[in-house]
């Protein structure tokens, strides 16, 4: 059975898009937050060629995954129908939702085996990936300027890869989506057991790096935190940027065989749904999401000592003191 599976409209549009955003021109070059101009014309061409050879793949094989017939199980999907629409959904969002949170992207927990070719397809889709990735790594970390009507400050510094991304009209293109792979299994597997970890990311900062985080909030709890930044001794030079948890998912994978490698079972972030070639093994493989799973009693045991103070240092940040 097939079934019909609607493309974002954005995927329809590639050739249309492909003109436009080749004759797009960027104000360049701008100012960057180290007071140096950056040109950032070269990058965009490429990040524009990028982004638009990864939407391609990711319509191919969207194309393929719903008018095949393959068996897919997905967490909270109740018919095979709705398994495979969520499967398509999963691969095929990179762009905030209105109400996304930045930094945060679809998890979808779920297996899908399909035919040799739709495997090809979602190679193709990792390897548009990692290009574009690299199209957009030479302008990790800068900074710049840009005009900002209505605020206190005329100027607001804002991530360069966020500038060519409103230049090229995708400035809702989510990158933490865009970059993460397509989870390909090797061999078939016969049981896939998911685990969900709540976790958070500490991020190490200079307290020049949090001032300047700091100057584009503008607030009276942001101009007190400026205020205890400048009041802190000299030898405080670094300070821990605590973001919000996220859930951290595992799939523990049992396969049917060894696969090229010499491996019966792996242990891989999941995500996205796992996608395997079928080939001679017609038989599903047992599915076993965070719900279905038992909880086994197990002795508590101490936490770790904690390197960062209990209380936060910043009311406008979530930004924590290291103990000394």
């Amino acid at each position: 059975m097939s079934y019909t599976y609607s493309v974002h409209p954005k995927h329809k549009q590639l050739n249309s898009q492909t003109h436009s955003l080749q004759n797009t021109e960027l104000d360049a070059p701008v100012r960057s937050m180290y007071n140096s101009l950056v040109d950032l014309s070269p990058h965009r061409q490429e990040i524009a060629k990028g982004l638009l050879a990864l939407e391609a793949a990711i319509e191919r094989l969207v194309d393929a995954l719903s008018h095949g017939s393959f068996a897919a199980q997905v967490e909270n999907a109740t018919t095979e129908r709705s398994a495979i629409r969520r499967v398509c959904d999963a691969y095929s969002t990179i762009d905030y939702g209105m109400e996304d949170d930045v930094n945060e992207s679809l998890v979808c927990l779920g297996v899908i085996g399909v035919n040799t070719d739709t495997i090809k397809r979602a190679e193709a889709v990792n390897a548009a990936k990692t290009r574009f990735k690299d199209a957009c790594t030479p302008l990790q970390g800068i900074r710049v300027r840009i005009p900002v009507k209505g605020q206190s400050s005329p100027t607001k510094a804002v991530p360069a890869i966020r500038v060519v991304l409103r230049n090229v009209q995708r400035s809702d293109l989510n990158l933490l989506a865009a970059y993460r792979k397509i989870p390909i299994l090797a061999a078939p597997p016969v049981i896939v057991t998911y685990s969900r970890a709540h976790t958070r990311a500490v991020y190490r900062h200079t307290v020049d790096e949090i001032a300047e985080k700091l100057s584009n909030i503008n607030s009276a709890a942001a101009i007190a935190d400026r205020e205890r930044l400048t009041a802190l001794a000299p030898s405080v030079t670094h300070l821990a940027l605590v973001k919000n948890r996220y859930q951290n998912v595992r799939a523990n994978v049992r396969y049917s065989r060894l696969d090229t490698r010499g491996r019966g079972r792996i242990q891989i972030s999941a995500e996205l749904p796992l996608i395997y070639a079928t080939g001679r093994r017609t038989e599903p493989p047992k599915v076993y999401f965070p719900d279905d799973v038992p909880v086994i009693a197990r002795p508590k045991r101490r936490p770790p000592p904690s390197k960062l103070q209990a209380e936060p240092f910043l009311r406008s940040l979530p930004v924590y003191r290291y103990i000394q």
